[in-house]
């Protein structure tokens, strides 16, 4: 992964819109994507199904469609594969190890980088563990990431975190991302995983280190919220930002591919001085620019990390990535 990430979700395939799994396209990314700043991308959504199977689309992102020297991470997962997909590589551990020997191999074949395990409920975190510590031994620069909640909730993300970061120098989890997309909410979560060993009987028990953490940004954000998220990841020395999310356009159409929820948390449909505002948090995380603009009108307390049910209730409103129909 980049020393400080600023990355997007792109909305790719959903087996419930018009881009499938099996649907054949090809994604026109926005100018913006193009233009510095942006070097992560997240293809959304792998059906755990299907694999090692990849969505052509992806294959022509990764192979065609990329951004000099941008990371393309498929995403596998997601709520509503998590809540109702088979996952039938998760298993067992041999099960894990025999799929993480497949993927790696995306790499080759369709120039992806690395594999997000968006595993936001009812599956193993034992053997989920196991896949990501195969695909680093089988490829130690194969990119693993995890988005995590607010407020740790979900055991197999828990498992993950815990399991990763209890020796950080071994870990197979690249970074870890929090999933709250209000304002700067995201920030308030940090101490339920800087901290997790100062904090008994909390779900997260190990110490993430700083730079494995990014902050989650709504891709309704305005340029200042933007610009602040990236001062506090300067300032706290985190990995960066990733964003939820971005739609692309069908380059035989020209019209919009998946766009969830009537487009409202998609970065692609905002004005000009917002999109420039990615290329400007990655100078400010670098240490190259100042904030160009102090909005703090999104500022929120979204997560504070200290009660678990108010946390959850925000949690669901802002932070999953949800299939928007």
């Amino acid at each position: 992964m980049p020393e400080k990430v600023v990355g997007l979700y792109l909305l790719i395939a959903d087996d419930g819109w018009p881009y499938k799994s099996n649907t054949t396209w090809t994604p026109k990314l926005p100018e913006y994507m193009y233009a510095g700043g942006i070097n992560v991308l997240w293809l959304a959504f792998v059906n755990p199904e299907d694999m090692p199977a990849l969505p052509p689309a992806m294959g022509s992102v990764g192979l065609h469609g990329r951004p000099n020297n941008t990371k393309v991470i498929a995403s596998v997962g997601g709520e509503a594969y998590s809540d109702s997909a088979k996952w039938p590589w998760l298993a067992s551990v041999e099960t894990a190890e025999a799929m993480a020997a497949e993927v790696v191999q995306w790499k080759k074949k369709y120039g992806i980088d690395g594999i997000d395990l968006d595993i936001e409920g009812n599956q193993p975190g034992d053997t989920a563990y196991a896949f990501a510590q195969k695909c680093k031994e089988l490829d130690p620069t194969f990119i693993v990431t995890q988005p995590v909640f607010g407020y740790p909730q979900v055991k197999e993300e828990n498992f993950v975190t815990n399991a990763a970061f209890k020796d950080p120098s071994k870990s197979p989890v690249d970074n870890i991302g929090i999933m709250v997309y209000q304002g700067t909410g995201s920030a308030d979560c940090l101490v339920n995983y800087l901290n997790g060993s100062s904090h008994p009987g909390d779900s997260i028990t190990v110490d993430v280190p700083s730079n494995k953490i990014l902050l989650g940004a709504g891709g309704q954000a305005s340029a200042g919220t933007i610009e602040k998220l990236a001062q506090i990841a300067h300032d706290g020395d985190l990995g960066g930002i990733m964003v939820w999310y971005a739609s692309v356009t069908d380059a035989a159409t020209g019209k919009v591919g998946n766009q969830y929820s009537g487009g409202a948390m998609d970065s692609s449909i905002q004005d000009a001085t917002t999109k420039a505002a990615w290329k400007n948090a990655l100078d400010i995380m670098h240490g190259k620019s100042q904030p160009a603009v102090m909005d703090l009108s999104e500022t929120t307390g979204a997560c504070m990390g200290i009660h678990p049910a108010k946390c959850a209730d925000l949690q669901t409103a802002a932070g999953r990535h949800r299939f928007y129909h």
